[in-house]
C-alpha cells in the first residue's frame, strides 16, 4: 500500500485525475477530453490508464493507492447511474467496482461532483468548522449542498440539494418526470451561454457577458435577469436551513465580484438572519479536490 491516494473528477467536457498525498496535496495531475458522444466506456478507460500512468509515476510500479476517490455526474449506485449527464451509456457504469477491480483496493468512495466539492471545502476550505451551512455550484450545472451538523446530506435518494429540478413559477408544465431541470434550464452556464449566443451574437460566453456588465446596458439586464433568478431560490433555501455560512463555487464564479455583492444585498433584506456568503477555496478545482477528499475519507474508513 502507497503513501498517496488517486482522485477522478468525471465532467461531461473533460476528465481530471491526480495523485495526493495524505495531506491533501495534489502531487502530480492530468486532464482529457470526455469525449461524451464516443460512449462512456471507451472515456472510463482512458481514464483509468492516465490513473495507473500517474500511480506508477509518483510512487512506483504496481503501487495501490491507500484510496480511490472519484467526483462524478449523476447518482452514482453499485451497478448503475441516475440523472445521467449526456455522456453515452454513463447510466449503465459499474463505477465503484471499476475502480475496486482496477486499483486493487475496496477503499473507493463516490460521490456526486457538487456534492464532493463541498466535501473539499469542509475539510480544508471556506465550510471548515461549520455546523449548518450550504454550498452553491454555479457553473454548467446549478445544485446545492446542504451541511447539517458539520456533514453532507445525502437525502433518501443522493438528490438532497438538487435544486436545478426547482420549478420556476406556479404554471410550470414540465419537470423531472418528462426530464426537464427547470431552474438549471435557465440559470445553468450552457442555458446562459445559448441565450447570450440568441440575443447578442453566437459565440458569446458567460465570462464575456458579465465582463460587460460595467458597458454594455443590454449585458447589465441579462445578468441581473440570471442574479435575480438564483437569487430568488437561493433565498428561499435559506430562510428553510438557516445557514451560518454560504459557499459559492463553480465555473461562474470567475466573475465573483459581480456574483456576490447581489447575493449577500439578497440575504440581508429577506433572510431573517443572513448568513455568510463567501467565495469558495476551490474555485474552478472543487471536483478535483473532492476526489481528494473523498479518496481520504475511503482510506480512514479501510485503516
Amino acid at each position: 500500500m502507497s503513501d498517496v491516494v488517486l482522485a477522478f473528477d468525471f465532467g461531461g467536457t473533460k476528465m481530471a485525475i491526480a495523485t495526493a498525498a495524505c495531506s491533501g496535496q495534489i502531487l502530480q495531475r492530468t486532464e482529457l477530453p470526455t469525449r461524451g458522444a464516443e460512449g462512456a466506456e471507451q472515456a472510463l478507460a482512458r481514464a483509468v490508464t492516465a490513473g495507473t500512468s500517474l500511480l506508477r509515476e509518483t510512487a512506483g510500479d504496481g503501487a495501490v493507492p491507500r484510496g480511490v476517490g472519484v467526483s462524478t455526474m449523476g447518482i452514482t449506485l453499485e451497478d448503475h447511474v441516475l440523472m445521467a449527464p449526456n455522456v453515452v451509456g454513463w447510466e449503465r457504469q459499474a463505477i465503484p467496482s471499476l475502480m475496486r477491480r482496477a486499483f486493487g483496493t475496496d477503499a473507493v468512495r463516490v460521490d456526486n461532483d457538487v456534492k464532493a466539492a463541498a466535501r473539499a471545502e469542509l475539510r480544508w476550505g471556506e465550510l471548515a468548522g461549520v455546523e449548518t451551512g450550504l454550498y452553491l455550484n454555479v457553473g454548467t450545472g446549478f445544485a446545492a449542498v446542504l451541511i447539517v451538523d458539520g456533514k453532507v446530506v445525502s437525502g433518501a435518494h443522493g438528490a438532497a440539494g438538487e435544486i436545478g429540478y426547482n420549478l420556476r413559477g406556479l404554471h410550470q408544465d414540465e419537470g423531472a418526470s418528462a426530464g426537464r431541470v427547470p431552474l438549471e434550464e435557465f440559470v445553468g452556464g450552457g442555458a446562459i451561454a445559448a441565450r447570450a449566443g440568441r440575443r447578442f451574437g453566437t459565440g458569446t460566453t458567460p465570462a464575456e457577458l458579465f465582463g460587460s456588465v460595467g458597458i454594455h446596458p443590454g449585458a447589465r439586464a441579462f445578468v441581473e435577469e440570471i442574479l435575480t433568478e438564483i437569487a430568488f431560490h437561493l433565498t428561499n433555501l435559506t430562510i428553510a436551513l438557516d445557514p451560518s455560512r454560504i459557499v459559492v463555487g463553480g465555473g461562474l464564479m470567475r466573475s465573483q465580484d459581480i456574483i456576490l455583492p447581489r447575493l449577500r444585498d439578497h440575504m440581508q433584506r429577506f433572510v431573517p438572519f443572513p448568513p455568510d456568503v463567501v467565495a469558495g477555496r476551490f474555485l474552478l478545482d472543487g471536483g478535483l479536490m473532492g476526489g481528494v477528499a473523498l479518496a481520504l475519507a475511503a482510506a480512514e474508513e479501510a485503516a
